[in-house]
């Protein structure tokens, strides 16, 4: 859990300022994913050396969503326990021929409609130092949300923030809820597809009242495989945005 926590967040950061960067992709009816099956892989159980990451991206401003999808990967000196990795650099890194290029000590594209991530995928890293070469392809297995709608348009300080999840389907490990109001953020979990989490009125001090509100919900399978005794990490995974106010 501790691992997947790390890589998340991180991946939530990079991603959501980034985001705000880009031109708004075509609006879509409904969030629907793409399934598939993990050939190769088996769920992680943690002890990863890195973490190779697609992601389709929704987001929903007054009702119309939009999707994109976005590639991240990271390398670690050690597999990723409680401790925060070192991140290492991995030589050349590609998905389907695209190089990803290496920016920051991760490998990333922001919406790049030319790499199709839905499949099948083939990652190949050429290696650098004492991380050897491979690469793997598969059919993604994403996980699917349809609850996006009720995420709240609007919420009020005082009586804190309650967000509750439903309508998550074909996920394999928990839910990842976060709030953005300026340089301000707190982030919780939940353990597998249903539930809700409370941010206390305490806890949203440094959020400043009549101003905007993102709630980003992300979901992840997360795999591994096996090359010359290492573990390396497979995710696919879904994130929702909603532009919400606080009061």
């Amino acid at each position: 859990m501790i691992k997947y926590i790390f890589s998340i967040i991180i991946f939530i950061t990079l991603f959501f300022f980034s985001c705000k960067k880009k031109d708004n992709p075509p609006p879509v009816v409904a969030n629907t994913t793409t399934g598939g099956s993990t050939s190769g892989l088996t769920p992680s159980t943690g002890g990863d050396y890195s973490n190779l990451q697609t992601t389709y991206r929704f987001t929903n401003v007054a009702g119309v969503v939009t999707k994109d999808s976005s590639i991240f990967a990271s390398f670690y000196s050690a597999p990723v326990t409680s401790v925060m990795p070192i991140y290492i650099y991995a030589g050349l890194v590609s998905l389907n021929g695209t190089n990803i290029p290496y920016q920051n000590s991760f490998y990333y594209i922001i919406s790049n409609p030319s790499v199709n991530i839905a499949g099948p995928l083939v990652w190949n890293v050429t290696g650098s130092g004492t991380l050897a070469a491979y690469t793997h392809s598969f059919t993604p297995f994403y996980p699917k949300y349809t609850g996006g709608n009720s995420l709240p348009d609007t919420c009020i300080k005082a009586n804190g923030i309650t967000i509750n999840i439903s309508g998550v389907t074909n996920n394999l490990n928990s839910v990842i809820i976060s709030i953005y109001s300026g340089p301000s953020t707190l982030t919780k979990y939940i353990l597998g597809s249903t539930g809700s989490v409370n941010f206390t009125s305490a806890e949203l001090a440094n959020f400043t009242v009549n101003s905007s509100l993102t709630i980003i919900i992300n979901l992840s399978n997360l795999y591994s495989a096996t090359y010359n005794g290492i573990k390396h990490g497979f995710t696919n995974n879904i994130q929702y945005t909603k532009y919400s106010y606080l009061k």
